[in-house]
């Protein structure tokens, strides 16, 4: 029999999976091990916030800031571990300000756990992305930055919330969410870091993880078979994002190396014919040469792969507020005329 779970879900990591091959009597015996395991008192966990803290974090203030740059984690993922080496350097915080100083960094966190054994986020991907859009609204109207450039560094699952986000924001219009439509008129650059914009196998994330959740996690069904290799929903989705994508200057970053897995062998998380977009002509693919956990953390200014995300934020930091400014501009010429034929009209 074979069976999948996730795992360094504890530390931080975004998902990976495991395979393992055993009879069926060696798993009925890791089953009744587990409940007994289970069954046995604990000291208190951590509450939910402390555990996958969520909302906005701003990690740094930036001098005299010129442009927002803020971060999504993914499935599994956590605000702060995610971007955390084992060194303990957090590259947004620790390394990127030196090199970006007229930067506010921020890191945006959300519940996206499968593999919780007492609770999971039942949210869908497109109530995340809602979210994260109202909560940069907040901070940017109480800090007057509405209008500042945005660039989105964004790993795995949060790739896709991103692209939720995008296309609600430039579906609001007038009324109670015009605040939002800022967003998307903001965003100038992201940066996709090993996002599956076409999904990953599902036999990994969805079926088989499935089997055995009574037993050792409580997944989010739903936000797997979102994520399975052709779904409907990423396909609704792809094609939602398709007239607006090319109003960004983007990235698809996708990992060179298999992710080593415990106890087995070593899987292509999100492997680059998923990582990157075919048809997107204005986008550029670019590997970096770590693994998908590793990909996004850098232990040191001189890692190669900080050195190749460092250098394309600063060039899109350089170029952000020019073609946001022109942007914003042209909206208000197209309201300014559509408010005018309106009043011609009503005369």
């Amino acid at each position: 029999m074979e069976v999948m779970f996730s795992q360094y879900e504890a530390s931080g990591y975004d998902i990976t999976t495991t395979t393992i091959g055993m009879a069926s009597s060696e798993f009925s015996r890791l089953v009744d091990r587990t409940k007994w395991a289970l069954s046995r008192p604990r000291a208190p966990s951590p509450g939910p916030m402390e555990e996958h803290p969520q909302g906005l974090e701003v990690v740094s203030e930036g001098h005299d800031p010129i442009i927002d740059i803020v971060a999504l984690h993914g499935l599994n993922g956590h605000r702060a571990k995610t971007w955390t080496a084992g060194n303990g350097v957090h590259w947004l915080r620790d390394l990127l300000p030196e090199d970006l100083p007229r930067a506010r960094i921020l890191c945006w966190g959300y519940d996206a756990n499968t593999n919780t054994a007492d609770r999971a986020s039942w949210q869908y991907l497109y109530d995340h992305a809602r979210t994260l859009v109202s909560d940069l609204c907040r901070k940017r109207k109480l800090t007057s930055s509405i209008d500042r450039p945005i660039i989105f560094v964004a790993h795995n699952l949060g790739g896709l919330v991103l692209k939720s986000a995008l296309i609600h924001s430039d579906a609001a219009r007038q009324g109670a969410l015009a605040d939002h439509r800022s967003i998307k008129l903001s965003t100038y650059g992201i940066f996709f870091m090993g996002t599956p914009h076409q999904g990953v196998n599902g036999e990994q994330l969805g079926r088989v993880l499935g089997n055995v959740t009574s037993v050792f996690v409580a997944a989010n069904d739903r936000l797997l078979k979102h994520l399975e290799r052709d779904s409907e929903w990423l396909q609704q989705q792809q094609g939602q994002y398709a007239p607006i994508m090319n109003d960004f200057v983007t990235k698809y970053a996708f990992e060179e190396y298999a992710t080593p897995t415990v106890l087995g062998p070593r899987i292509m998380v999100v492997p680059r014919a998923s990582a990157v977009v075919v048809g997107h002509a204005n986008a550029e693919p670019i590997v970096i040469h770590a693994d998908h956990i590793s990909m996004v953390r850098y232990s040191s200014k001189s890692d190669v792969g900080y050195v190749t995300v460092s250098e394309h934020l600063r060039i899109m930091a350089t170029d952000a507020t020019g073609t946001v400014q022109q942007r914003e501009e042209r909206e208000t010429r197209v309201n300014n005329s559509r408010e005018a034929q309106s009043c011609m009209s009503s005369i």
